[in-house]
């Protein structure tokens, strides 16, 4: 077997790691398709993360969600950087394209500077709200066995698979006249209630059809409450600091 000399610490050992502090034997020269695996392997992890667990939120997530927690990663990308990736680029896209979600609104507060604050705290907002979510589901679902970390991880994957599709359809915002701007809105509430039906569903089998979808209904329900009243709370809290 050949002989390495460790370029990082020096250390001479034989195979295709040094053993001594984890270097590869041979570092890949600093070129184009350097960069472009770095970018694809670090950001995206494509041979098996990003875009792979993306696929299979579309194809079986509440099944992939639970294997996920049963110990099946190795392919899959972090749940919560996910979510980062994600709303990070869906808040990119909110910005770039100037939606506002709330020209229907009377102008008792400054619309541009609140889509502006949204645009850019997106991430964090999606981030700050799984825990809310994730203390719907947990007391919702509490007899399942699962704790309220996994339960965190279901709703990071849930939020993921929620932010694409919103991603896709963000542009008929752009589109749409006023008068059915409400019903746009109230359309993609209804879209988030299926798809949590459709990953719960799966996610929380075996089980009565009709009491999981009874309980997902009651846990979307508590957590938009939940999730309402924490909004309104911060919402007041930037009006009196006046950063609103």
């Amino acid at each position: 077997m050949e002989t390495h000399t460790c370029k990082n610490c020096g250390n001479i050992f034989q195979g295709n790691y040094c053993n001594n502090c984890g270097q590869p034997a041979h570092a890949h020269p600093i070129n184009t398709q350097f960069v472009m695996h770095d970018l694809r392997h670090g950001l995206f992890h494509v041979d098996g993360g990003l875009l792979y667990s993306a696929k299979q939120l579309f194809l079986r997530p509440g099944h992939t969600v639970r294997e996920y927690i049963e110990g099946k990663r190795a392919k899959h990308y972090k749940p919560f950087s996910m979510v980062i990736v994600t709303a990070s680029f869906y808040g990119v896209l909110y910005h770039l394209l100037e939606i506002d979600l709330f020209r229907t609104v009377d102008d008792t507060f400054n619309h541009e500077q609140l889509n502006g604050w949204i645009a850019h705290y997106y991430a964090f907002i999606t981030l700050a709200l799984i825990p809310v979510v994730s203390l719907a589901s947990y007391l919702m679902f509490r007899r399942s066995g699962y704790n309220f970390v996994e339960h965190m991880v279901l709703n990071s994957f849930y939020s993921c698979q929620k932010l694409a599709v919103r991603i896709v359809l963000l542009p008929l915002f752009l589109l749409i006249p006023d008068q059915y701007f409400r019903a746009l809105l109230n359309s993609f509430f209804l879209l988030d209630l299926l798809l949590m039906c459709w990953t719960y569903s799966q996610f929380f089998r075996p089980g009565n059809h009709v009491n999981i979808f009874l309980r997902t209904l009651l846990s979307y329900v508590l957590a938009l409450l939940l999730s309402g009243t924490l909004i309104a709370i911060v919402l007041a809290v930037l009006a009196v600091a006046k950063v609103l």
